[in-house]
């Protein structure tokens, strides 16, 4: 649904540059929204390997901000992996623990994950793309080009 939104709404890029752009920007939102993603595995891990813990200790434990940690746990909240209930011994602190969901789900260790992403390219292939997406970087950091 989102793609065809995207597709109505958007013009059709006409210029190599604007497809590149395209095919770069769906990548960048495939990885931020697709799946649970390594980070949300090692919570997953964490909760399955350490029952219900706080937010903070969750925050602790992957050494980030709590605004990350928040977002972390709400994506896995509404993908039905976890959820959050209020601490019977401290009513001001939440806990957040895994659902039957998130109890039956298959966990990866996160290399797994990365290595499937990828897994259609071939090793040049891989060092290609890599060194492609360095050059850009430190171009657009060099040159000061928004980002």
């Amino acid at each position: 649904m989102e793609r065809e939104k995207e597709r109505c709404c958007r013009p059709e890029p006409r210029t190599p540059d604007e497809w590149l752009n395209r095919r770069l920007h769906q990548c960048g939102h495939y990885l931020y929204h697709n799946a649970a993603g390594p980070r949300q595995m090692t919570v997953l891990n964490l909760l399955r390997e350490n029952g219900p813990m706080s937010q903070r200790d969750i925050q602790e434990a992957l050494g980030i901000q709590a605004g990350s940690v928040s977002e972390l746990i709400t994506k896995l909240e509404s993908k039905g992996f976890l959820m959050r209930q209020k601490d019977d011994s401290d009513k001001r602190r939440v806990m957040i623990s895994l659902t039957e969901r998130g109890l039956s789900m298959e966990l990866s260790p996160p290399e797994q994950m990365i290595a499937r992403r990828y897994a259609v390219l071939e090793p040049e292939e891989k060092r290609q793309l890599t060194a492609l997406l360095e050059k850009l970087l430190a171009s657009w950091d060099e040159g000061g080009h928004e980002r």
